[in-house]
């Protein structure tokens, strides 16, 4: 008995397809479509920052007394969001908003404070402070259109 093994021949050779002339429209379309997308998706990081800020003021101003420990910690919060809120302004053409929002970050310093969380004036400068973030989320950027 002989152990001999046959081998297959290769059927035919794989060949690169043929490759197609690019399409100008099918291309913008698809551009079109991932600029769309990126908007959408920084509209909705945005608008998370601005509830979030909402959040944090509102419960700031409810839970006055507890906050002294942690007046650095929620500067910087109130800070960070101000300032991504202010470079949206710019960007979208609200210049009395951006600089309502740079206000903002000057007097939420938390390297330089301007006041101290003691007393009553200063927890209506924080209840007053979220009137700013509500007004943001109603602004409408002018250069979208309405039907995206």
């Amino acid at each position: 008995m002989s152990a001999s093994v046959a081998l297959p021949s290769p059927q035919e050779a794989w060949a690169l397809p043929a490759a197609t002339p690019l399409n100008e429209t099918v291309w913008q379309i698809w551009v079109a479509k991932g600029r769309a997308r990126e908007r959408r998706s920084n509209d909705a990081g945005l608008k998370a920052v601005k509830w979030v800020s909402i959040v944090a003021l509102v419960a700031a101003a409810v839970l006055w007394s507890q906050l002294a420990g942690y007046d650095v910690a929620f500067r910087f919060m109130v800070a960070a969001a101000s300032t991504v809120v202010m470079f949206q302004a710019f960007r979208t053409g609200h210049y009395v908003s951006a600089a309502v929002f740079g206000a903002m970050v000057l007097l939420y310093n938390p390297v330089a404070p301007v006041f101290g969380f003691a007393g009553d004036w200063q927890r209506a400068l924080v209840l007053a402070s979220v009137f700013p973030f509500v007004a943001s989320l109603i602004w409408r950027d002018p250069r979208t259109k309405d039907n995206d």
